[in-house]
């Protein structure tokens, strides 16, 4: 029963996201969205895509990205807006099955949040102890190639725990960012995780990072991991997917690939009102500080910088375990922090950091998602005095908090799991 109100919730939150953008006047609907296809238009009218605005909001993304996004102005506009936020919507089912089907996500704890009416006060901490407990043995069941337990002995079963996450992703603040804007973020994301826990076993590896580090380039972060965590072949795949990318807009947008990488990649004012609240970047929070430009460069390289290296060590440590989905968490977070720009759309990967394992006391498993779940649901403009706390909550994931790899694995099963990681 209460994996089917966990799956009526998520419907009903989707429908009602998907209907409030879907509702809002046209010149307000979907105004990503709008740029993305108002600039490819232009194109046709002999305009330049870094020419265009809609609402002072300009097309920031390289020319690969363009292509992408010219069939689309093949359709009426409002066709196109209703198959982007149902495309949305399907890629918030897609990456919580991507997430729950990962071996060593934390459904445990929050299936125990969900179904608390089953249990009340030490009980819940006990039943969460006890099947963080069993996740856990079942990991290492597997690695040892011995029988384990099916997923379905877990409180929700798997297709509770799908229903968990979708509802987690559907009601954050960043899908519902993605939705209202009819953003590109989301699909991003999913590529990256598809591409890291579906794609690892294949000679594909490495290519849908390097398509979406096309479209935009925040994803190239994951190309190093992908490196020291010893899948060079899937580096390489990725870089020369990603050069490939850019190749494609340079014969197809000539003019517009010279303006992008020879300027325009550097013009950060262009991405809107970055000194706002919304952007949480490290950089933005310095910007906010009044820091000097030239200081706040200098400290957006050592701080950001040092904290993106650390999510990398801390990203292949735990690759190198086999857990790629707190690796992807833990560099994406770190993406966050370095980036010039973080708005709430990007902001994707810290909603999935709740479905992370922690290590820890019990109430350290509980507090960590619901702690994350607060921070990443109510708008950013309500978390005031604390207005930094998205950007506290992504220095967290990337360079402190005790992600647990969810096995109790010996030194040489473990590094059994790494040689595997190189295959």
């Amino acid at each position: 029963m209460a994996k089917r109100w966990i799956w009526v919730a998520a419907v009903v939150a989707g429908l009602v996201s998907a209907g409030v953008a879907l509702g809002r006047p046209a010149q307000f609907r979907l105004t990503d969205l709008s740029v993305y296809l108002g600039a490819v238009d232009g194109l046709a009218q002999g305009s330049s895509l870094y020419d265009f605005t809609r609402g002072a909001a300009p097309f920031t993304y390289p020319p690969f990205a363009a292509v992408v996004f010219a069939p689309l102005t093949w359709a009426p506009t409002l066709v196109v807006q209703v198959a982007w936020t149902v495309a949305t919507l399907g890629t918030v089912a897609a990456l919580a099955t991507l997430v729950m089907h990962d071996r060593r996500t934390g459904i445990p704890a929050l299936a125990a949040l969900v179904t608390r009416h089953r249990t009340t006060g030490s009980a819940a901490l006990e039943t969460s102890r006890q099947t963080t407990e069993s996740a856990a043995l079942e990991m290492s069941h597997r690695t040892t190639g011995s029988a384990a337990p099916e997923m379905s002995h877990r409180p929700t079963g798997i297709a509770g725990a799908v229903g968990v996450a979708a509802l987690v992703l559907v009601v954050s603040a960043p899908v519902s960012s993605n939705l209202k804007y009819g953003q590109v973020s989301l699909f991003l994301v999913a590529l990256v995780v598809a591409d890291l826990l579906v794609l690892r076993r294949t000679g594909w590896n490495g290519v849908l990072i390097g398509i979406a580090a096309a479209v935009k380039l925040t994803p190239l972060i994951f190309v190093p991991l992908l490196w020291f965590s010893g899948r060079k072949r899937a580096a390489v795949t990725a870089a020369v997917t990603f050069a490939g990318c850019g190749l494609a807009g340079a014969l197809a947008l000539p003019g517009d690939s010279w303006r992008f990488w020879a300027g325009e990649i550097f013009h950060v004012s262009r991405l809107g009102y970055i000194t706002g609240v919304g952007n949480q970047s490290l950089n933005g929070a310095l910007m906010r500080l009044d820091v000097p430009d030239h200081a706040r460069s200098v400290l957006v390289l050592a701080i950001g910088g040092g904290i993106a290296a650390a999510g990398l060590v801390r990203g292949v440590r735990l690759a190198r375990e086999n857990h790629w989905l707190g690796a992807a968490v833990v560099v994406g977070a770190a993406s966050v922090v370095l980036s010039p720009v973080s708005w709430t759309h990007h902001q994707v990967w810290l909603v999935a950091a709740a479905l992370l394992p922690v290590a820890g006391p019990a109430w350290v498993r509980l507090g960590w998602p619901v702690t994350v779940l607060a921070l990443m649901v109510l708008p950013v403009t309500a978390l005031e005095p604390l207005s930094e706390s998205r950007l506290l909550l992504a220095i967290l994931v990337a360079a402190l908090i005790p992600v647990h790899d969810g096995t109790r694995s010996r030194p040489r099963e473990k590094a059994l799991l790494y040689e595997e990681t190189r295959r």
